[in-house]
């Protein structure tokens, strides 16, 4: 009876350790600054990053810019990119971002620069900005180049 005891409650402590180790989510990639890398990507699409950049810790970027059967060749659509960033570090840094969306042949559709998004120690941010972008761009993307930096 003893040996059962002993048995159940090593499964407990293994399945908890399991659960445990789940709940914190996939490995970070290790990347030093800047950043150059070209990912697939679709626009209202979530790209889930896990990178960690000299300090940054870069879980998300998406883009969104509502119905896509508004988005016309010609017409500039109100585009919202957010970026879920942590300071893993005690001192503040800031995080410089192009982003080139590119159709599925790798030719460059537009070059989007967003603000400098600044980062405290050990805080969490998530950064929205807007753009206008062409809606003919935003139906072709399907691919994007990040190029980062952390300063």
């Amino acid at each position: 009876m003893l040996r059962i005891a002993k048995f159940l409650i090593f499964i407990g402590i293994f399945l908890a350790s399991a659960v445990i180790t789940a709940a914190q989510g996939p490995d970070l990639r290790k990347i030093e600054s800047p950043l150059q890398e070209e990912f697939d990507f679709r626009i209202g699409q979530i790209l889930g990053l896990n990178l960690h950049i000299d300090g940054i810790k870069w879980t998300v970027l998406k883009a969104d810019a509502g119905d896509m059967t508004r988005w016309t060749a010609g017409k500039t659509t109100k585009t919202s990119f957010t970026n879920e960033l942590e300071n893993l570090t005690d001192t503040p840094l800031i995080l410089s971002i192009i982003l080139l969306l590119e159709d599925d042949r790798g030719r460059q559709l537009e070059r989007v620069e967003l603000k400098r998004i600044k980062v405290g120690p050990g805080r969490y941010t998530q950064a929205i900005q807007k753009i206008k972008i062409d809606g003919g761009n935003l139906a072709d993307t399907a691919k994007v180049y990040i190029f980062a930096e952390v300063e």
